[in-house]
């Protein structure tokens, strides 16, 4: 093991468990005060067939909450988590591991064959749902990249916009500017209109469909804190 590889070994044993502890907290003590647009994972659900929950990346602590509590309420829903190759990403998988989900190492967003057949295969073989972050895990922000809409393509999978927003939040001075709650806010859900990617569709069109699920994203953020500011008030 060189010293790199055994730095970034430290590192993770290290920030994994007081990131964790740092995410239970928030996740314990903030409370989820209303739901939009339900009805679209529910349609989702009913059909028994997977799909592709899709969160920008400074949203995910309460995307993945909220997508986890779901699996509770319906044992049958097999989730799985993509998360990058990246120090990030390994403190994300130790926070997963015992969560009952399907973890799948690699970006969906910066190619990567192998990446996209496994994921491809989970989805295909074992009706995994994998949550994807299609403007991570570097950016830009707010913008679906193709990878995401040809995964969808490949497996039939749609692709489902999840977002959030809080009473408090804070937002780190990173490439996402990342949204980490303050114990004790309220949060807002949202579920946006599923997205289906024909499979006909040429590889041509596939930067419009990014736009479609782009902006069908930001709607659902956006309603989000439309209402968080009606529940400020």
């Amino acid at each position: 093991m060189t010293f790199k590889q055994r730095r970034k070994l430290i590192a993770t044993r290290i920030f994994s468990p007081l990131i964790g502890a740092i995410i239970g907290c928030i996740w314990h003590t903030c409370k989820i005060r209303k739901i939009i647009g339900e009805e679209h994972l529910q349609a989702l659900l009913d059909s028994g067939e997977a799909f592709i929950p899709c969160h920008w990346h400074q949203q995910q602590i309460f995307a993945v909450k909220y997508l986890l509590d779901t699996t509770k309420r319906w044992p049958s829903l097999n989730l799985g988590c993509l998360i990058s190759p990246s120090a990030d990403g390994d403190i994300a998988s130790c926070l997963l591991i015992n969560q009952n989900v399907h973890i799948i190492r690699g970006s969906a967003t910066r190619g990567g064959a192998q990446t996209m057949r496994n994921i491809y295969t989970a989805i295909k073989e074992q009706k995994i749902s994998p949550i994807v972050a299609p403007d991570g895990p570097t950016g830009p922000i707010y913008q679906c990249k193709l990878g995401v809409v040809m995964l969808a393509q490949l497996s039939h999978a749609p692709l489902l916009p999840v977002a959030y927003s809080g009473t408090r939040i804070w937002k780190l001075k990173s490439w996402d500017n990342f949204m980490l709650p303050m114990p004790f806010s309220s949060i807002v859900m949202g579920i946006g209109p599923a997205l289906v990617v024909d499979k006909s569709l040429a590889t041509k069109d596939f930067a419009q469909t990014c736009q479609q699920m782009t902006h069908r994203l930001n709607s659902i953020s956006m309603r989000c804190e439309e209402h968080i500011r009606a529940i400020a008030r």
